[in-house]
């Protein structure tokens, strides 16, 4: 995280975050092609077609939520006299957010599918989802905290803040 701080270039974040986007499509695509559907879909759309819609929103989602997330946590991580430029914080906020969630959360949900079906993902999530949020988190004050030079503890607030504002858009279609 220190050397992508240090080199400040925002598509060091946002190539991560579009292959979770390319990850997270092909996964809802087979969750679609297998027939399934949330218990609630994307508000006003409906349940059936919910997984074929993630589908083809997932990557421009992700470009968003990076670009959302990324200028939260800048714009935080000043409030809380940070010094860094725009591009270390986006490049560390992608990073942070797509590997965890790319090793410990799609991955997983991909095993558990293939493996166990549809009926287990939830069950499982339970085990694995805390620990993608916890890396995270992890990785984000680690890496705020490089880019802004600004103690960890204060880097981990403003992490937090800008995944909880990611989440809150990305979870409207995100399922």
């Amino acid at each position: 995280m220190t050397e992508i701080a240090t080199r400040g270039r925002a598509r060091e974040g946002l190539w991560p975050m579009l292959l979770l986007g390319a990850l997270h499509a092909a996964f809802s695509l087979l969750l679609w092609l297998g027939g399934n559907a949330p218990r609630v879909g994307i508000p006003g759309l409906g349940r059936e077609a919910h997984y074929l819609l993630q589908a083809a929103f997932a990557l421009p989602l992700y470009a968003l939520l990076f670009w959302l997330g990324g200028s939260v946590a800048h714009g935080l991580a000043r409030l809380a006299g940070g010094q860094g430029s725009r591009g270390a914080t986006l490049a560390v906020f992608g990073v942070a957010y797509a590997a965890p969630m790319i090793g410990l959360f799609i991955v997983p949900d991909v095993v558990v599918y293939l493996v166990w079906g549809f009926g287990a993902i939830g069950r499982a999530m339970r085990f694995y989802a805390p620990l993608a949020a916890l890396g995270c988190l992890a990785l984000g004050a680690l890496g705020l905290a490089e880019a802004h030079r600004i103690g960890r503890w204060k880097a981990a607030g403003v992490a937090l803040g800008a995944f909880v504002v990611q989440a809150a858009v990305g979870g409207v279609i995100l399922r």
